[in-house]
C-alpha cells in the first residue's frame, strides 16, 4: 500500500525533491509527483512516522537561507563556494546537499556542519545553470537552495 503526501505546488524540480526526499526517506518513497497544483512523494508505507516526516519535508521547502559566491560567473574563472548559516542548522552536525545541473541530478551526499554553518566549493563549474539545495538530515527537514549561471566563454 502507498500513500501519496501533498502539498500545494512548490518546488521547481522533481528531480531536487526526489533527491531530498531520497536522501531523507531512503527506500520508504517511491519517488515524487510534481502537477500544475500540488508537490506529492509517494511513500511505500504509511506509518505515521513516515507521514511526519513527508510533511516535514514539503513544509520545510526553502526556509534555510543558502547563498552562492558568486551567483553569476563565466565559465573557467574559478570555484563557486555555496554557504547556509541559517540559525536553523546552527546545532546540526551534518546537513545534505543536492547539486542539480540544468535539472539533471550532478551531485549529493552530506556534509559536516562546523562553526554553525556549511560551506560547500563547487569547482570549475561548467557552461550551464546549477541549483544547489542544502537541507537538514534532522527533523523538523528544511531545506533551502541557491541559483548559480555559468556562461559560456
Amino acid at each position: 500500500m502507498s500513500i501519496s503526501v501533498q502539498r500545494p505546488t512548490i518546488w521547481n524540480s522533481a528531480t531536487g525533491l526526489d533527491s531530498i526526499a531520497r536522501g531523507i526517506l531512503g527506500d520508504n518513497t517511491a519517488g515524487v509527483s510534481i502537477a500544475k497544483t500540488y508537490s506529492a512523494i509517494v511513500l511505500l508505507n504509511d506509518t505515521p512516522e513516515l507521514v511526519e516526516t513527508a510533511t516535514n519535508i514539503l513544509d520545510g521547502y526553502n526556509t534555510l537561507v543558502v547563498t552562492s559566491d558568486p551567483a553569476i560567473m563565466t565559465e573557467g574563472t574559478g570555484d563557486v563556494t555555496i554557504t547556509c548559516n541559517d540559525p536553523l542548522i546552527a546545532n546540526d552536525s551534518d546537513a545534505g546537499y543536492v547539486v542539480l545541473l540544468d535539472g539533471a541530478l550532478f551531485a549529493s551526499g552530506t556534509d559536516s556542519i562546523t562553526a554553525g554553518g556549511l560551506e560547500l566549493t563547487l569547482p570549475d563549474p561548467v557552461d550551464g545553470t546549477y541549483t544547489i539545495y542544502i537541507y537538514r538530515v534532522a527533523s523538523p527537514y528544511q531545506s533551502g537552495f541557491a541559483r548559480v549561471t555559468v556562461n559560456e566563454v
